[in-house]
């Protein structure tokens, strides 16, 4: 608990102090990069995308998607540089989210494949086995999902419940959107 709250007092206070004296503060904001195949996760605060002109706030060990068959879709092939978080929700009696999903503006099918469309880098076509959205969520308490032999989700990123509840906390998609960025390494 005591780390939970000096993390959210480190938080807070990134949005009073910034490296970067030349930024405007509209520049800056929380962003995130996920390393897809190294399953790494970094929350920053700064200039979106710049790493050198942000700060880093926390590392998170996460679980992605099912290398070639619904994996993490990856903002390139689907003609983006980044995808956006926009939306959160309390998930609380959802056995695979629980307790928070936050949602990435990733393009989705409700028809078989369910992905996004012309998606291919599973060999023609990935299936993501389910209709609906991607995102970032929690593992409702059973973190043997984030373990090496899980095989991985149907394309969302799973977190500890620790986690995705501080994400869920210091981001606030009611009014602002935050940079997702996700690397093949």
């Amino acid at each position: 608990m005591l780390l939970l709250l000096g993390a959210a007092v480190f938080l807070t206070n990134a949005f009073k102090h910034t490296s970067e004296s030349d930024l405007l503060p509209d520049e800056q904001s929380y962003w995130m990069v996920l390393y897809r195949k190294s399953e790494r996760e970094f929350l920053y605060y700064g200039v979106p995308g710049k790493e050198e002109k942000s700060t880093l706030l926390k590392e998170f060990q996460v679980k992605t998607g099912i290398p070639r068959m619904r994996p993490t879709p990856l903002p390139e092939l689907v003609g983006r540089d980044y995808f956006l978080i926009t939306d959160k929700f309390e998930t609380p009696d959802d056995l695979d989210t629980a307790p928070y999903f936050l949602k990435l503006d990733i393009p989705y099918s409700d028809e078989y494949p369910y992905g996004p469309e012309s998606y291919l880098e599973c060999n023609g076509q990935c299936d993501w086995i389910l209709p609906g959205s991607f995102g970032l969520h929690g593992v409702n308490g059973d973190n043997l999902r984030l373990d090496a032999s899980d095989p991985g989700s149907s394309g969302c990123v799973r977190h500890r419940d620790e986690d995705i509840t501080l994400l869920y906390k210091i981001l606030d998609t009611e009014n602002e959107n935050y940079r997702y960025y996700i690397k093949n390494i």
